[in-house]
């Protein structure tokens, strides 16, 4: 088993060690995003965050501790958000759940499609440890939609041989959004995107049964 990956710094004062980092990672992330990972180099993070050289190596190690921070900050937080609302809607039935997870999570790529992109294309760069950390993170995601599949199976609402594939598709039909943005926004707004992929999961997934009561329970919900 790999080692945890961990960040260097020579400072013992957690408080700035914390606001320092932000504001390199905020920096950074610009310069990555909009140059690429591997054509960036060290100098001109240090020009862009206004610090010197042995400043900013102060509280990162490399340029590969950086990009870290970048995308596992972005995939923990959002896996942390994705907890919450799922707790939120604990309560509420499998279906009415599901379309607001869907939403959310949907939405949270919309706002976020730069850092979509972005991690899909650089976590190569990074170390197996590292990358680990940044995959335990999608799989509370992915869990999160799979305990509440298994939900709304158990209570009849859904009809799925598979809830871990599902949950897949769900996550990966968000990323798209993202990543096929340069397509998909010629022809469908972000609200109508969601619409016709919760209507579609919503279809394949619905036990016969419960189709009319699905049905009602999503019009309620959206109300």
């Amino acid at each position: 088993m790999s080692e945890e990956f961990t960040i260097r710094t020579f400072s013992s004062d957690e408080a700035l060690v914390k606001e320092r980092r932000n504001h390199i990672v905020r920096c950074s992330t610009k310069v990555f995003t909009k140059k690429g990972y591997d054509r960036t180099n060290m100098r001109e993070l240090v020009k862009v965050c206004e610090m010197s050289a042995g400043t900013l190596y102060h509280y990162f190690g490399s340029k590969e501790e950086i990009l870290y921070s970048i995308i596992n900050s972005a995939t923990s937080q959002q896996a942390g958000s994705m907890e919450d609302w799922a707790n939120e809607l604990a309560t509420a039935s499998p279906t009415i759940a599901l379309v607001e997870l869907m939403r959310k999570f949907y939405e949270w790529h919309d706002d976020n499609q730069n850092m979509t992109l972005f991690a899909y294309q650089e976590t190569k760069n990074l170390p197996d440890n590292a990358r680990q950390s940044i995959f335990d993170s999608e799989a509370r995601i992915l869990a999160v939609f799979e305990q509440l599949l298994t939900r709304g199976i158990e209570g009849g609402e859904f009809n799925i041989d598979d809830p871990k594939l599902i949950a897949h598709d769900i996550v990966v039909l968000g990323h798209a959004w993202a990543l096929r943005r340069w397509h998909l926004r010629k022809h469908w707004t972000f609200k109508t995107y969601v619409k016709k992929q919760t209507d579609a999961m919503l279809r394949a997934i619905t036990a016969d049964k419960n189709t009319a009561v699905a049905n009602k329970q999503r019009k309620e919900s959206s109300k």
